[in-house]
């Protein structure tokens, strides 16, 4: 197929005008249930189908969706269709589409590929030929689906996944269903997920180079057991110019022979990723949690202050973390700013000190030696801001102020009296503060800072106000905010070099 008319199948797959789901059912203990609540729940207001020849839905709805024997039946013509009919069915399934004239799919049934005996390697090379033959390009097989937000008023959530993002700026392109499917809950800001699973008919490589063309997308996350195609990836990698974050598995003998099970794509050594990363400016990792914090840093923090090192601030509730995150920011090549040598940073220390007890630190990192006055939080961050001292200001969130709370554990009635009371006050306190942040964030957006909560996860739906806001919040491993900014730092100085 060529280049051009991918291009325009492609521009149809991720802004459909309408989706019909081969396979759904309301029998929520399988896979076609799950696709259709998610066509039914993530926002999509445009026409879908399910697409059933069993007797038992004849005039009847799935979910509130018209159902039909075939997709001959439907009413109009189908520009997307969504597969997770059994594998035997799945040919005859692509036959019919074609049939009806419809150009793209997601394929999720899988079985084809991935599975190294020669019946079903056989029947994977006839799916390619039949639907090359009519014109027809596909994501997966064994894939979890797609997630399109490109007409934002009706975001389409195709596949099995339990998420439902909200419209962003981020792009993600997964080998595995799964670790795609907690990005998208994680980051909570989507612009085009796909979960590529064998690549029988898009590339990889075709994703990535159809995302980086949209002005919209802030970054492009990659998790990848294999390539199919790298040379070109090497070539769309030092083409493009959006931030790549790549997260590379299978890279030990048991974890390529895994990847190889599991979706056919044959590993490479890390060595190899790594050297094409340090070549290309792509932002490389093999952790899970950093891969997460490194794609929304990269749409949340960019660009960064022209700064290097970058000069941080640091503020806690308490010297211990404090400590630590000077620590971590020092040895990744960070600056950790002295206060007493700069004429601004001693006003700003006395204006600090009219707020806190004579024995705080008086420097930065800022200790508010546990205070239990938690309006203080905000109210230096602001004071903070009035100065041109920090690049990057890392903070403990107000948001975490009341899962300190679930960590008081009372074994009487007096305590859990106690807990119950002192849990409600504290619920006031941090959505007010939660609320005097984020005021802040957008007042000064110009200030880049990253919110920390030790005890909180990173997807924690408290934090889902933070994301929608693009303001970064490293949940449950403060470690990540140093890391975060170094990579970020490196990236940016990479293209300015």
């Amino acid at each position: 197929m060529k280049k051009e008319r991918k291009l325009e199948l492609m521009n149809n797959m991720f802004n459909p005008r309408n989706v019909a789901i081969v396979g759904g059912t309301d029998n929520i203990m399988k896979i076609g249930a799950f696709s259709v609540l998610n066509i039914r729940s993530c926002g999509y207001k445009k026409n879908s189908y399910v697409i059933n020849p069993n007797p038992r839905y004849k005039d009847k709805k799935i979910f509130g969706l018209e159902v039909y024997p075939s997709l001959d039946k439907c009413p109009e013509k189908i520009d997307l269709v969504g597969i997770v009919v059994p594998p035997k069915a799945v040919i005859n399934t692509v036959k019919e589409a074609i049939d009806c004239d419809i150009h793209t799919a997601a394929i999720i049934t899988a079985g084809f590929g991935e599975v190294k005996t020669e019946d079903r390697q056989t029947k994977n090379k006839e799916l390619i030929k039949i639907a090359d033959k009519g014109d027809l390009i596909f994501v997966g097989p064994n894939s979890m689906g797609l997630y399109t937000s490109e007409d934002r008023n009706s975001p389409l959530h195709l596949g099995f996944g339990v998420m439902t993002p909200m419209p962003g700026n981020i792009a993600i392109i997964s080998q595995s269903g799964t670790i795609g499917t907690l990005l998208c809950s994680s980051i909570n800001k989507i612009k085009y997920f796909v979960s590529s699973g064998n690549e029988a008919s898009l590339l990889l490589e075709d994703y990535l180079e159809y995302f980086s063309m949209n002005d919209e997308i802030d970054v492009i996350s990659l998790f990848i057991e294999g390539l199919r195609d790298a040379p070109r990836f090497k070539r769309l990698a030092g083409r493009i110019k959006k931030p790549i974050v790549l997260f590379k598995a299978g890279i030990t003998k048991s974890g390529s022979r895994a990847a190889n099970s599991h979706t056919g794509s044959i590993s490479g050594s890390a060595k190899i990723y790594k050297a094409i990363a340090k070549q290309k400016g792509i932002i490389y990792t093999d952790n899970i949690t950093e891969f997460i914090h490194l794609t929304k840093g990269c749409s949340f923090l960019l660009p960064l202050p022209e700064h290097y090192p970058l000069r941080i601030g640091i503020v806690s509730g308490g010297g211990g973390i404090a400590v630590h995150l000077a620590d971590l920011c020092e040895k990744h090549g960070l600056h950790i700013v002295d206060l007493k040598n700069k004429p601004d940073g001693k006003r700003l220390i006395n204006e600090i000190s009219d707020l806190l007890p004579f024995f705080w630190s008086k420097n930065n990192p800022f200790d508010l030696v546990a205070t239990r006055d938690f309006d203080l939080f905000p109210k230096l961050t602001e004071l903070i801001f009035k100065y041109d001292l920090f690049d990057v200001l890392i903070t403990q969130t107000s948001a975490l102020f009341k899962n300190f709370i679930n960590t008081f554990k009372p074994v009487d009635s007096f305590g859990k009296k106690m807990k119950k009371m002192m849990s409600s006050a504290m619920d006031a306190i941090s959505n007010k503060n939660k609320e005097k942040e984020i005021e802040l964030c957008l007042k000064y957006p110009e200030k880049k800072i990253i919110f920390i909560s030790p005890i909180m996860d990173f997807n924690d739906p408290v934090f889902d106000e933070y994301n929608e806001n693009k303001i970064l919040v490293v949940g449950g491993n403060p470690e990540m905010a140093p890391i975060v900014l170094k990579k970020l730092q490196d990236y940016q100085k990479f293209y300015l070099d």
